[in-house]
C-alpha cells in the first residue's frame, strides 16, 4: 500500500521493524504483540496510539480510493464497449461521412435511426458516469507536499554509516553532531550541548542549511502570515514611499468666442513607512536540549505536516513561526515605541511598528481626512440594521464598486451572522443552516466581502475600502529568513535584520477653504466608535532629553525612566491625551509645570497615576485632570501584564512583560479553585517575584522569576492563592 500523508512515518517504522511493508489485516494496522511494545518504548505510550490512529485512518482513506479506483475502471470498460458498438453501426451505414461519423462518436451530433439513438443515448450515460468517477477521485486528498531537506523516497529512506537520510549533508553528519544519532537511533537522552563541542557546529550547519533551502523559511510566511491574500503588497520600500492622485475639477464648458480656461484639479498624496526591525535571539545549553527533544517527538508523530530537515532547521523554524505571529499581531494593532539605545530593554513586538488600525485614529481623529458615519455603538441585537446603514451610507456609485470588503473584528462578525441567521432564515439557501448566516457578505451586498480581522479586539470599530487600498510594505521579503548565527562560550545567538510596515494607499481629502466640492473625496468609510479600548497605552520610554514623543494619545513611562518630562513633541492637536505614571521607578520624576505643559503643579509620575491633558491649537498642553494612584480597575486582564496586579478572572496563565524587575503586589478576582500559573519574563535580565501577601498570596518562599520557563502555581482556597508547585531554574 503507497501511503501519501503518513509517508515518513511509515518509512521510519519499517525501519524501525526492519520491514519491506507494514502488516495489515482487515482494514487497519496489524503489529504484533513485541512490535506494539517496542513502538511504545520508542514514542511513548501516548504518542504510539496518536500515530496508529492516524495511519489507520490514511489505510481506510486508500482503501476506500481503490474502491473508486475500480468504480472508474469499470467506467471507463463500459464507455469503451458503447463506443465500440456505436462507431461499429456507424461503419454500416452509407448515409454518412466520415467527419459525420465523428462527430457522432465524439457526442457533438446525433444519429437519426432508432438503434443508434439508443445507443447514444447509452454512450452519454457512461459518459456521466466515467465524469462522475473521475470528480470523486478528484475530490480525494493528495497529502501533503513536506519540504525534504534531502529528495528521496520516503517509502525507501535508509541511513547510511555516516549520514541521516544518507544524504551527505553536512548538517546530517552523524560526526560531532548528536542530534542527528538521536533521530537515527530514536533515542531519548538529550545531547549535552554545554560538554560534547557540538555547539560551535550550530553556526556553519544553520547558515548551510539556509543557503541550501531558501523556500524553506521563505514558506513559512505564507503558512502562518494570515494577513489577507486580497491586500496589495509592495517590496523595495527602504524607509517610505508615496503615491498620489490627481482630482480635477469639471472642465466641459459652452463654446464660444475667447479663451476661457477652467481646469482647476488638486493633488492628494499618501505616505506609507517601513519600520526597521530586528531579531536577537540566545540559547544556552539547557534550552538547546529542550528544543532537540519536541523536535525529536514531533519528527516521529507530525503526521500530514512533517518539517523533514535537521534539527537546526527545526531550530530556526520554530523562531521564524514566532516572528510571523508578532509581526501579523503588529500589523493590524501596532503603535509604534522608539527604545533608547544599548539599555538592555528589547520593547514588546506591537511596539516595533504602527500598524492599520493606528493608521485609521490617524487619519479619522487627527487629520480627518474622512468623515465617519456618527452610528453609535454596534449591539448584538441592532448589527445586521447597523451594517445595513453603514453601507447605505455610502455615495450609490462607490458602494456598487467591485473589490470592496467590510473589516470587521470576529466578535462582531460572530454577532452578525448569529442575528443574520435568526432573522432573515426565510432568505437562505437550502443547503445552508437555519441557525448562522454562512455568506461571505452582508446581506444583499455581494461585492462588499467580509474580512475579518482575528487581532482587531476590544472595539466596534469597523471600516468599508477597496482590499486593494490597503498595502503591505517590506524591503527584502527574503531578508526575514536571513538569519546570522554566531557562539561565546556556551551561548548560541541567533540574528537577523529587516523592515516591514503597512498602509492606506488612499484615504481621502478635506476641503480647505475656497476650493469647490468636486476636490472632496473619500475611498475609506467608517463608524465613530473608538478604534482602540481605552486601556490601551504605548510604552514611553526616557531618551535623555526630557522630551515626551506623543504619537499615540496614551502613554505609560517606562520603569526606566530617569528624567523629568519638561516638553511633549507630537500630541495631536484638539485631542485629549494621557500621561500615566508607574509605581516601579527607582526615584521621583515629574512631569513640569511650565510655558508649553500648563498644569496645576508638577505631577508626580512615581505615584504611578495619570494626568489627563487637552492638546490647544497652539501646541500647548492643558491640564484637565489628574489622579494620585494606579487604576486598579486597569488591571491586566490579558495573559501579559506588566504592573504588579493580576487579575485571574478570565486567564490562568500570566507572562511579565514588564521593563524592570517587580513584585507582585495582588491578585484580583477568581473563583474559588481557580488555579494559575505566574510566568517570568523573557529578557534574560528582569525577574518577577511573588511573595506572601496576608489574606491574598501564600508561597512557602519567595518565587524570583527570571525567565519565561520559570513559574510558581497557584490554587485559590478560602479566598487565598496558595502554592502547589513551582519550575525555577
Amino acid at each position: 500500500m503507497k501511503f501519501k500523508a503518513m509517508a515518513t512515518t511509515v518509512a521510519i517504522l519499517m525501519g524501525l521493524f526492519s520491514l519491506k511493508e507494514l502488516p495489515i489485516a482487515e482494514g487497519k494496522l496489524a503489529l504484533s504483540d513485541e512490535q506494539d511494545e517496542q513502538l511504545k518504548t520508542k514514542l511513548g505510550e501516548d504518542t504510539a496510539k496518536t500515530t496508529v490512529d492516524a495511519i489507520n485512518k490514511e489505510i481506510a482513506m486508500l482503501t476506500k480510493g481503490d474502491q473508486e479506483n475500480k468504480a472508474l475502471d469499470a467506467a471507463n470498460k463500459e464507455l469503451a464497449d458503447i463506443k465500440a458498438e456505436v462507431s461499429k453501426m456507424l461503419d454500416e451505414s452509407t448515409n454518412l461521412s466520415k467527419e459525420e461519423k465523428d462527430e457522432i462518436v465524439a457526442g457533438n451530433a446525433e444519429g437519426n435511426e432508432p438503434d443508434l439513438k439508443a445507443k447514444l443515448e447509452l454512450l452519454a450515460k457512461a459518459s456521466r458516469k466515467q465524469d462522475a468517477a473521475i470528480a470523486k477521485l478528484m475530490l480525494d486528498p493528495e497529502g501533503d507536499s513536506p519540504l525534504a531537506v534531502v529528495k528521496r523516497n520516503a517509502t525507501n529512506m535508509k541511513h547510511s554509516a555516516t549520514h541521516l537520510f544518507a544524504s551527505g549533508k553536512d548538517y546530517d553528519a552523524f560526526e560531532k553532531r548528536p542530534w542527528n544519532t538521536r533521530l537515527r537511533d530514536n533515542s531519548i537522552v538529550a545531547t549535552d550541548f554545554n560538554s560534547s563541542g557540538a555547539v560551535p557546529l550550530l553556526q556553519d550547519d544553520v547558515e548551510h542549511f539556509v543557503r541550501e533551502n531558501p523556500s524553506a523559511l521563505e514558506s513559512l510566511f505564507n503558512d502562518f502570515a494570515d494577513l489577507p491574500k486580497a491586500w496589495s503588497r509592495r517590496s523595495g520600500v527602504l524607509d517610505r514611499t508615496s503615491s498620489g492622485r490627481i482630482l480635477p475639477d469639471e472642465i466641459v464648458q459652452g463654446r464660444k468666442k475667447g479663451w476661457s480656461p477652467k481646469n482647476n484639479f488638486k493633488i492628494s498624496v499618501e505616505e506609507g513607512r517601513v519600520f526597521r526591525k530586528k531579531i536577537d535571539i540566545t540559547f544556552d545549553g539547557y534550552e538547546l536540549q529542550e528544543m532537540e527533544t519536541t523536535w525529536i517527538r514531533m519528527y516521529n508523530t507530525v503526521g500530514s505536516h512533517p518539517w523533514k530537515m535537521s534539527f537546526i532547521g527545526f531550530l530556526l523554524t520554530e523562531l521564524v513561526k514566532q516572528q510571523k505571529l508578532d509581526d501579523r499581531i503588529a500589523q493590524i494593532n501596532g503603535l509604534y515605541a522608539k527604545t533608547p539605545d544599548g539599555d538592555g530593554n528589547p520593547g514588546r513586538s506591537i511596539n516595533s511598528q504602527n500598524g492599520l488600525l493606528f493608521l485609521y485614529w490617524l487619519h479619522r481623529d487627527v487629520q480627518k481626512k474622512y468623515r465617519p458615519f456618527q452610528l453609535g455603538e454596534p449591539t448584538r441585537a441592532n448589527i445586521v440594521d447597523y451594517v445595513k446603514e453603514m453601507i447605505q451610507g455610502i455615495p450609490e456609485a462607490d458602494r456598487k464598486e467591485p473589490g470592496l470588503e467590510l473589516e470587521i473584528s470576529t466578535e462582531k462578525l460572530q454577532w452578525y451572522r448569529e442575528t443574520a441567521g435568526t432573522v432573515y432564515q426565510l432568505q437562505m439557501a437550502n443547503d445552508e443552516g437555519r441557525q448562522e448566516y454562512q455568506r461571505n457578505h452582508p446581506i444583499d451586498y455581494p461585492n462588499i466581502v467580509f474580512q475579518e480581522l482575528t487581532d482587531m479586539t476590544k472595539t466596534g470599530f469597523m471600516a468599508i475600502t477597496k482590499s486593494k487600498n490597503i498595502e503591505i510594505m517590506d524591503y527584502n521579503v527574503s531578508e526575514k529568513g536571513k538569519f546570522t548565527v554566531t557562539h561565546d562560550k556556551r551561548d548560541t545567538n541567533i540574528f537577523a535584520d529587516y523592515r516591514l510596515g503597512i498602509r492606506i494607499q488612499f484615504v481621502g481629502t478635506k476641503l480647505l477653504p475656497g476650493e469647490p466640492a468636486a476636490f472632496e473625496k473619500q475611498v475609506v468609510w467608517s463608524n465613530d466608535v473608538p478604534i482602540f479600548d481605552s486601556s490601551v497605552t504605548v510604552p514611553a520610554f526616557d531618551l535623555g532629553n526630557g522630551i515626551l514623543d506623543m504619537s499615540y494619545k496614551n502613554v505609560k513611562v517606562d520603569a526606566g525612566y530617569v528624567t523629568d518630562i519638561s516638553a511633549v513633541e507630537g500630541a495631536p492637536v484638539g485631542q485629549v491625551v494621557k500621561i500615566t505614571g508607574n509605581t516601579q521607578l527607582a526615584a521621583v520624576k515629574n512631569v513640569k509645570n511650565n510655558a508649553q505643559l500648563l498644569l496645576t503643579a508638577d505631577f508626580d509620575l512615581s505615584t504611578g497615576g495619570t494626568l489627563t491633558l487637552f492638546v490647544q491649537a497652539d501646541g500647548k498642553l492643558k491640564e484637565l485632570s489628574r489622579t494620585a494612584e494606579p487604576d486598579v480597575t486597569a488591571a491586566i486582564t490579558s495573559n501579559e501584564f506588566d504592573g504588579t496586579v493580576i487579575d485571574a478572572k478570565s486567564v490562568s496563565d500570566f507572562f511579565y512583560v514588564g521593563g524592570a524587575s517587580a513584585t507582585l503586589t495582588s491578585i484580583l478576582n477568581g473563583v474559588e479553585g481557580k488555579t494559575i500559573k505566574i510566568y517570568g519574563t523573557d529578557t534574560g535580565i528582569l525577574t518577577f517575584t511573588v511573595s506572601n501577601i496576608a489574606g491574598n498570596v501564600k508561597v512557602t518562599a519567595d518565587a524570583v522569576l527570571a525567565s519565561k520557563a520559570d513559574f510558581v502555581e497557584l490554587i485559590k482556597v478560602d479566598g487565598v492563592f496558595t502554592e502547589i508547585s513551582r519550575t525555577i531554574a
